[in-house]
């Protein structure tokens, strides 16, 4: 499965309608998307919560007096909140590419687009047929302050007409609490799968707590834990491969870690994340074509329509 992350990030601002469907008509199977909430209990389309580095606010002084201490994407910094505005003041921003030197094409298109809503996204015809994944974005942190991430997104769902209309919905989270109430919440209605990089890894699963982030590796135990509950496992490349020799500046990857041997062992599913071309060290088809070769079942990938024509021709 090629799954367009946050759409087709490489080419437009990431998170918008745009970028979906952009991703959509390069062939993509999915597109993924991050959720965060609103003061007034709407679910909006950005990577966190503070809304500086993807939107213009900062070019609105009627919201300086927003500007303030906060908690995003695990650290505490001093920005603007998503959960500070209503979506009517969400809705008067537009988006910008968060990687503008890395994709001044992309960076071309800043200020054209709105800030999307999960409701748009669901109600867009461009996802007929497609799969969705939808991750919950700090979710214990919201629900710490009283804003009940997990039950919004299930009325969301509710009131969408996504079944009739052939979308698959998969849902993810770094939370392994959350996305346990998000499946109790929710229900049977599509596929739970767990996010988690070398730096979050349980330590309890671990063979040696002090292990360093590059060596730390997938446990029989943790994938098991995993699989008790949910459907999948989605990893960063660090985790699917073995580490490289600090020396060895040529080679794009060490060999594949166990962490395909270990999904199949407790029959749940492999994603993977995230092929971005800029990281190539070689040929991007090399690129693709080691990542491919783990046999994962799904790749996030910002340039969906390039990793499209690589599984394609090794089809």
């Amino acid at each position: 499965m090629v799954i367009g992350h946050r759409g087709a990030s490489g080419y437009r601002p990431e998170n918008t309608l745009e970028a979906f469907a952009l991703a959509f008509a390069q062939g993509a199977d999915a597109i993924e998307c991050d959720l965060v909430p609103t003061a007034d209990g709407q679910l909006i389309i950005r990577h966190e919560n503070s809304l500086s580095g993807t939107t213009d606010v900062a070019n609105h002084p009627e919201f300086s007096d927003r500007y303030r201490e906060g908690y995003a994407d695990g650290q505490i910094v001093s920005d603007w909140f998503s959960e500070d505005f209503t979506l009517a003041e969400i809705k008067t921003l537009r988006a910008r590419e968060r990687l503008a030197d890395l994709r001044p094409g992309s960076a071309k298109f800043d200020g054209q687009f709105l800030i999307p809503t999960l409701d748009e996204l669901l109600a867009s015809s461009f996802a007929d047929g497609k799969t969705l994944v939808l991750e919950v974005k700090h979710g214990a942190h919201f629900a710490a302050f009283g804003i009940p991430v997990a039950a919004i997104l299930a009325r969301k769902i509710a009131e969408s007409n996504w079944k009739s209309r052939g979308i698959e919905l998969i849902f993810e989270t770094f939370d392994f609490k959350v996305l346990q109430q998000l499946k109790r919440v929710c229900g049977d209605i599509g596929k739970y799968v767990f996010l988690v990089d070398a730096e979050h890894l349980p330590t309890e699963h671990l063979p040696a707590q002090n292990l360093p982030l590059r060596e730390r590796r997938l446990t029989d135990a943790f994938v098991a834990e995993v699989a008790a509950v949910f459907d999948g496992l989605s990893i960063d490349l660090e985790l699917l491969f073995e580490p490289l020799s600090p020396s060895n500046s040529e080679a794009q990857f060490g060999e594949p870690s166990d962490a395909r041997a270990l999904a199949t062992k407790h029959g749940i599913e492999l994603y993977t994340w995230t092929a971005r071309v800029e990281d190539a060290i070689n040929s991007v088809d090399e690129f693709y074509s080691l990542i491919i070769g783990t046999e994962v079942d799904g790749i996030f990938a910002d340039q969906p329509d390039l990793l499209v024509d690589v599984v394609s021709a090794l089809a």
